[in-house]
């Protein structure tokens, strides 16, 4: 990473944030399984024949996913680490012919050993974020999400702050980390751009070591959108 930075003549420095597009780092971890070595179970086939899902993907899904919430032609939806997504990040798109890549296994684990490694070499204050594309509920289209986080808050409280009318704000929270991801994302593409990393400069996060994506997840029951859907098959 850090070779691939300077050979654009760039240089990290305080404050900034990497963000990294998951699939590379995946790519590093070794998360790709061929399709012709997956053994598909019977729940896999059902799920595969439901959904009109490859039933190798289905097998690897159901291994990867917290719990499976049901799906369209073509994509399971399923909570993965906490996030609402589909397939549990496994993909297809730009994964070698005949394989699937995976998430990495622990992206805060993986984005944290990133941070430490350019902090001491550029000597710089700085946060890592590993980014994923998401679909948002009733939109067309993807954005940025952000799988894995290290060095900065990613989370805004705006509760107990005042509105343009003096109103105490009572919910309100910003969530940083994914829209620094949308931001990125919006850079790398999603087909043969190759633009695996994108430096975002001038932001404000707090820099922090002790936060990760766990300082960003909601609980289920607490979720407008999936406290209202119905667990079709728990892990």
């Amino acid at each position: 990473m850090a070779r691939a930075i300077e050979r654009q003549n760039l240089h990290l420095k305080r404050g900034d944030v990497l963000a990294l597009a998951s699939k590379v780092v995946s790519l590093c971890e070794r998360r790709v399984m061929r399709l012709s070595d997956v053994q598909v179970s019977a729940r896999a086939r059902r799920l595969a024949k439901r959904w009109s899902v490859d039933e190798r993907l289905s097998s690897i899904v159901l291994d990867e996913a917290d719990s499976v919430l049901g799906g369209v032609r073509g994509f399971l939806l399923t909570i993965k680490n906490g996030i609402l997504t589909s397939n549990a990040g496994v993909d297809l798109k730009n994964s070698p012919p005949g394989t699937a890549t995976l998430w990495p296994k622990n992206p805060d684990n993986s984005a944290r050993g990133l941070r430490r490694f350019l902090k001491r070499k550029y000597r710089a204050d700085l946060g890592v974020e590993i980014v994923d594309s998401r679909v948002t509920p009733l939109r067309l289209g993807t954005i940025g999400l952000a799988i894995g986080i290290s060095g900065f808050r990613p989370v805004l409280d705006e509760r107990r702050k005042a509105d343009l009318y003096g109103r105490k704000v009572r919910v309100t929270q910003t969530d940083i980390a994914d829209d620094l991801a949308a931001s990125a994302h919006m850079l790398m593409g999603e087909t043969s751009e190759q633009i695996g990393a994108v430096i975002i400069r001038n932001t404000w996060p707090q820099l922090a070591e002790k936060f990760n994506s766990r300082h960003v997840r909601l609980n289920q029951a607490k979720c407008l959108i999936s406290s209202n859907l119905r667990d079709t098959m728990t892990r």
